[in-house]
């Protein structure tokens, strides 16, 4: 009776063991997934900060892009005495120098006339229909639009061409 006894609280030691054991893996367990999205948190922290350090003039260089246009607009009014000519000088040359600034902190603005119509740098305000021009080629540009580093800044307001297609002018021909 005695080893029974005895035999008994072995099994049930080794049965405490073995679920203990099984308790410790369970918490390594969570150790390890608790360390590894801690790493993975930080790493998430360290691409925002970068991409916040990288992009911080953003708001600044987008209201200087409008300031730009005006600019643009000033620096095109017809001068017709020689003080509006020098005063139409003097903007031109500030444009060009804010222009440089831009360019300097990466600002570039994104070529659309004669290139086709990309909707990731590009909004259709208008469409025309010109045969001698390609299908989806920009005619115009209504408002321009700038890259930020590798980000669009503001999108250019583009008039598109689309050319009436074959099956449009079939249908038309057997009407």
């Amino acid at each position: 009776m005695k080893e029974k006894k005895e035999k008994e609280k072995k099994v049930k030691e080794n049965e405490e063991v073995e679920l203990l054991k099984q308790q410790v893996m369970d918490l390594q367990t969570k150790v390890m997934y608790g360390q590894a999205e801690l790493i993975n948190y930080r790493k998430r922290c360290d691409e925002r900060i970068e991409d916040l350090l990288k992009y911080k003039n953003e708001d600044l260089l987008l209201d200087l892009t409008d300031m730009i246009e005006n600019l643009d607009r000033a620096s095109k009014v017809k001068a017709e005495t020689e003080e509006a000519k020098k005063i139409q000088t003097g903007i031109e040359m500030v444009n060009n120098q804010f222009k440089e600034i831009l360019k300097k902190y990466g600002v570039v603005e994104i070529e659309a006339i004669g290139y086709p119509f990309d909707p990731n740098y590009m909004e259709a305000m208008m469409v025309e229909n010109d045969d001698t021009k390609p299908d989806e080629m920009v005619l115009d540009v209504l408002r321009k639009g700038y890259k930020y580093k590798d980000r669009v800044l503001k999108h250019a307001m583009v008039k598109v061409n689309k050319n009436e297609n074959k099956e449009t002018k079939d249908k038309k021909g057997n009407e």
